[in-house]
């Protein structure tokens, strides 16, 4: 599901990975820097753990098993994306993310950071 706003974007996935290995995904450096880096082409793959230098990642808050928020700062554009894990009757977890501008640059294209969470 996916619900979007001026400033946000909320996205929700069943996954059929354990709440623990979801967690471990958002809070590992190694697994973070894997999956968690700034989109580059449509059909390009990115070199492993090569982020761009206008490209800053930042950890704000972490509850355990539960929920992971990071800033993201790309280019002049600053944005808060929020994970949150939750054990779905499966086995599985129901992971939601919701992506918030918090702070854009006057003559940046501030929508580019939404975009990419989409």
């Amino acid at each position: 599901m996916t619900r979007k706003t001026d400033a946000s974007i909320n996205l929700t996935y069943e996954l059929d990975a354990a709440p623990s290995k979801v967690w471990r995904a958002l809070t590992v450096p190694e697994y973070v820097s894997r999956w968690l880096k700034r989109p580059t082409g449509k059909n390009e793959v990115p070199e492993e753990n090569a982020l761009e230098s206008s490209f800053e990642l930042r950890l704000i808050s972490a509850d355990p098993d539960t929920r992971v928020r990071y800033s993201i700062k790309d280019n002049d554009a600053v944005s808060v994306v929020t994970f949150q894990i939750g054990a779905n009757g499966s086995g599985g977890t129901t992971f939601s993310i919701v992506h918030e501008l918090a702070m854009r640059a006057a003559n940046s294209n501030w929508q580019q950071p939404l975009r990419a969470a989409a």
